[in-house]
Order: structure tokens, then C-alpha cells, then sequence
């Protein structure tokens, strides 16, 4: 459980992009300190540490190691300045559905579902009060509000803002907004994450799993269970996914030509 995951900073992308085309041009070294990248790129320790804890929850990035992972190259190849929805959607589902995240993760997960509108205070003292077991009430007054709010900045001033699932109505107070539409293959990437995280080996899913298991792309995107099963028809009828209606039971059944890299390819290629 990592408390301070932004550390009360926003992921800034365009530094983010200038530490990730740093790597990528590093790419035969098997680990890149720290250090080096504070040289390269002219920012301070403090600023490229916290870059780089969300860079590994962003899944871009490998922990110790500090080098790019497959999906940190397939991003920086095809999306380098994170403009891109579909970019922008895979990553939102990774960092959120982490519980070592324990902020993010319970803001996505819990906080945005149950309530139409959020103000720091209150939620950082109704949804975290079972951290006091864990941490001291200094940590608890004074980082835990900094780092809620961080989340909550996060998808209202970064490039995270045009998926659009809060708005910022006044300081420190956020509203749920209509999210924009997921692209397909963006959420069958999620779905075989899921799958992959937490059913390794399993060729099939039911689509209960989908909609609602904890950190399942139907949760952690919100999404009603006859959106989710809109999305899984079209990934069905371009032969990506084959979804089985039982009279008890539908489910997905998984392709075994594809993976996580191979249709991660297939989002930007379309």
C-alpha cells in the first residue's frame, strides 16, 4: 500500500514524455539510475522521483529498473505527448486498478461510483478513516487531504482531463461529468489487463466478471452492464472476442492469437 503516490504533485505529460523518449533511447542498458535522468533531462531529484512513481503506476515503466515497458515503448512510439483518448483511457485503467495505489485507487474504484459530487475534506475523512490502523494522524491530516485532492487535479488540469469523468466546479469540490466514449480495442486491452492480472491463464471471463469484479474494466470505467455488453458485441462481430450466451452464464472466450502487446499494437493501428 503506497499512500503518497503523486506525493501531491499532477502527472505533468510533457515531462513525462521527455523522461520516456530519454529511455527509449537507452533502451540496451538493463537499468537506468535515477540520477542519470536528472542530468538528462534538467529537472530536480524531487521532480523526476514523483514522475517516476506514477510513471510505474502508469504501467510505463518497470520499478528498480527504471526502463520503458513493452507498453511504455508502444506509447511512446505511437502517442509520445499522450494526446491520444485511447492512450489516455489504458492508462487511466492501469493506475486505477492497482490497490497499492490505495488513493487513486479507492477515489476510481469507490469515491467516483457512489457520489455525483466530491469535496476533498470530506472525502479524504468518510472513504480513508480505516487508514489510521496503518499510518500516524499526522500523515492522516496532513498528506492524506494533499494527496486526495492530487487524484482529483489529476483528471481535471493534466491531459488525463479529456476522458472527462470529473469536472472541477470550485476549489477543492469536483462533480462527475458524461465520460467520453472508451474506444473498443482500448477497453479489450483492459479487459485481457484484468485478465491477465487476475486470472492468469483463463480463456474465458463471464461478463458478471467484466461488469462488476473488483477492478474489472466495468468498474473502474463506471460503466452500466448494457454498455459494457454494447462494446463486447462489436469487439464479437470483428472477431476479436467470442462472447458465449449459456442460459445461466454468458462469458468471453479469449482468442489465443492475441495478447496484451498484440492488441495494444491494434489500438493505435486500428
Amino acid at each position: 500500500m503506497k499512500l503518497q503516490f503523486t506525493n501531491g504533485y499532477r502527472p505533468h505529460f510533457d515531462q513525462i514524455s521527455r523522461i520516456m523518449q530519454y529511455l527509449m533511447n537507452q533502451d540496451e542498458r538493463k537499468k537506468i539510475p535515477q540520477q542519470d535522468i536528472v542530468k538528462a533531462i534538467g529537472l530536480s531529484d524531487r521532480q523526476v522521483e514523483n514522475l517516476i512513481s506514477m510513471m510505474i503506476g502508469f504501467g510505463l515503466i518497470k520499478p528498480k529498473i527504471t526502463t520503458l515497458t513493452e507498453i511504455g515503448k508502444t506509447v511512446i512510439k505511437n502517442d509520445p505527448y499522450f494526446e491520444k483518448m485511447k492512450t489516455l483511457w489504458v492508462i487511466h485503467y492501469i493506475v486505477s486498478s492497482n490497490p497499492e495505489w490505495v488513493v487513486w485507487h479507492r477515489i476510481i474504484n469507490t469515491v467516483v461510483p457512489a457520489l455525483d459530487r466530491y469535496e476533498v475534506e470530506i472525502v479524504s475523512k468518510k472513504y480513508f478513516s480505516d487508514l489510521a490502523i496503518h499510518l500516524s494522524e499526522k500523515t492522516i491530516e496532513n498528506k492524506l487531504p494533499t494527496e486526495v485532492s492530487a487524484v482529483f487535479s489529476s483528471y481535471t488540469r493534466t491531459s488525463l482531463a479529456k476522458i472527462n469523468i470529473i469536472q472541477e466546479q470550485s476549489k477543492g469540490v469536483f462533480i462527475k461529468t458524461e465520460p467520453m466514449d472508451i474506444p473498443i480495442r482500448a477497453f479489450l486491452f483492459c479487459i485481457y489487463y484484468f485478465k491477465d492480472n487476475h486470472f492468469p491463464g483463463s480463456s474465458a471471463l463471464t461478463i458478471s466478471e467484466i461488469c462488476q469484479a473488483e477492478n474489472s474494466p466495468g468498474l473502474v470505467f463506471n460503466l452500466p452492464e448494457n454498455k459494457v455488453r454494447d462494446i463486447l458485441e462489436n469487439l464479437h462481430n470483428i472477431d476479436l472476442i467470442h462472447v458465449e450466451k449459456f442460459a445461466n452464464l454468458d462469458q468471453v472466450r479469449f482468442t489465443n492469437s492475441l495478447s496484451q502487446a498484440s492488441i495494444l499494437e491494434r489500438v493505435y493501428k486500428g
